[in-house]
């Protein structure tokens, strides 16, 4: 079934409009499903970015993330669109819920960089601002940041930068398949139940035509 963005209308295009408005202290907004139904709600929103985004992603359900963050190369605002489907999440919930990404990517527009996630690893601020950095046309690094800024007095740790290496990029190739092969399933399944329709309806029209 399609999923429904009318039930709370009002509230999630509040939230979702307080997230691009610049002038906004909310920059994160966190969307979920009332329930097993197909009814999105509002599940937070907040002012921390993705520090405190993440914090607030549940590993037991499906989840969508807009996140208003600074581009590192320009200093402008970009917007990320996190679909989170947690790794406790049942797999027929996974299928029903697969159907709903490009909805979701419709209601929440205006996304520079879409994570498809399924763990902590997929979600750390540092990895989602190189990718932010990457989709601006330019390159990010936090060794470099570290580099530069070397002679300013050390404040509070927010993260650690830890590099990519081949087996996480594997396993977050695995994770971009399963999202695609659940999708194409999703689609192929639409397919066949449309054509089904169709020949039923062609099989009474053939009834309807002996009849007569």
């Amino acid at each position: 079934m399609a999923v429904n963005l009318s039930r709370n209308g009002s509230e999630l295009m509040a939230a979702y409009k307080e997230v691009v408005d610049s002038r906004s202290n909310t920059n994160w907004a966190l969307f979920t499903y009332e329930g097993n139904s197909n009814d999105i709600r509002l599940a937070e929103k907040g002012d921390g970015g993705l520090e405190e985004l993440v914090e607030e992603l549940n590993s037991g359900k499906v989840m969508y993330a807009f996140c208003r963050v600074e581009d590192p190369n320009s200093g402008l605002p970009k917007y990320v669109l996190i679909n989170w489907t947690g790794e406790g999440v049942k797999d027929s919930r996974k299928g029903a819920c697969a159907n709903h990404v490009s909805s979701m990517a419709n209601f929440l527009k205006g996304a520079h960089v879409t994570i498809n996630a399924r763990g902590e690893d997929d979600v750390e601020p540092e990895t989602i601002l190189e990718k932010v950095a990457k989709a601006s046309g330019g390159n990010f690094s936090f060794h470099k940041q570290t580099q530069e800024h070397r002679d300013t007095p050390a404040g509070p740790v927010g993260s650690v930068y830890r590099k990519v290496n081949a087996v996480e990029e594997i396993q977050q190739t695995k994770k971009d398949d399963f999202w695609v092969q659940t999708q194409r399933e999703e689609e192929a399944h639409r397919r066949e139940q449309a054509k089904q329709v169709e020949q039923e309806r062609q099989r009474l029209e053939r009834e309807r035509r002996e009849l007569d």
